[in-house]
């Protein structure tokens, strides 16, 4: 009996050794993963607000240097497209104010952009190509009717009647598209009304003339500083071409431009 009481004892106290042994394992292994477990979540996700409110605008940067000039226009001798957007002005005249006024801006403006000087008021056309049926003294001849120039052409007392001309002669064929014309620059005196003539030789001359046959009549100046253009109903090419006068405000005194391509 006295050995199986201390045997009894030895295993209770081993068992016990045992469970204690067990338990400081396991407090242990719970204090690591206290440790642990921190570091091994995942991050939390995280929501971007709504942007702040614009700041105030900056100062303005210094200005670029200027572009290089783009190639020089080209001029477009057919006017058949300006023609058509002034049939289609006519159309819708007085119906639509304002969409008038924007297709008119846009036909006045491709009227611009279509016609190039032929040379006379830059002084290409020579001096002794500009000729007229009479001037009033060498002063006033026909080389000084140049388009916004200090002179002026002036018919003579005895030929200041409708008939009289000055005629250009570009050396060889030249389409034109039109004709600018102003008055007198120091008195008032000016053409209201004039025909256009034209052909390769000065002998052969014909008017322009309208759908009808007739000889067209443009109508000119009615003061002595403002240009008016004329566009020709279609483009006509010749070496020489004579404005003619029909009417004219006190005396036939005027200075002239062709357009051309």
């Amino acid at each position: 009996m006295l050995k199986m009481a201390l045997f009894i004892r030895v295993y209770s106290v081993y068992f016990f050794l045992v469970f204690v042994t067990s338990i400081q394992g396991q407090g242990e292994q719970i204090c690591l993963n206290l440790l642990r477990e921190p570091l091994e979540r995942p991050l939390p996700v995280t929501h971007q607000g709504p942007p702040g409110r614009r700041g105030p605008q900056g100062a303005t940067g210094p200005q670029g240097t200027r572009g290089n000039p783009g190639p020089p226009g080209q001029c477009v001798c057919d006017m058949s497209e300006v023609e058509q957007l002034r049939e289609r002005l006519n159309d819708v005249s007085g119906r639509h104010e304002r969409v008038e006024r924007i297709i008119r801006n846009i036909v006045e403006h491709i009227g611009r952009v279509e016609v190039c000087p032929l040379g006379i008021k830059s002084g290409r056309v020579q001096d002794a190509d500009m000729t007229s049926s009479s001037m009033w003294s060498s002063t006033y001849s026909a080389h000084q009717g140049r388009l916004d120039g200090s002179g002026v052409w002036i018919a003579s007392s005895t030929n200041n009647k409708r008939g009289a001309w000055i005629q250009v002669d570009m050396k060889v064929n030249t389409t034109l598209t039109g004709v600018v014309t102003q008055g007198r620059p120091s008195t008032n005196q000016w053409v209201t009304r004039y025909k256009i003539s034209f052909r390769n030789f000065p002998d052969e001359l014909e008017f322009i003339q309208d759908d009808d046959g007739n000889d067209m009549i443009f109508e000119g100046n009615t003061d002595k500083d403002s240009h008016v253009l004329n566009i020709f109903p279609q483009p006509i090419t010749a070496r020489y071409v004579r404005f003619v006068v029909w009417n004219f405000k006190s005396h036939i005194s005027m200075r002239i431009e062709y357009v051309t391509c």
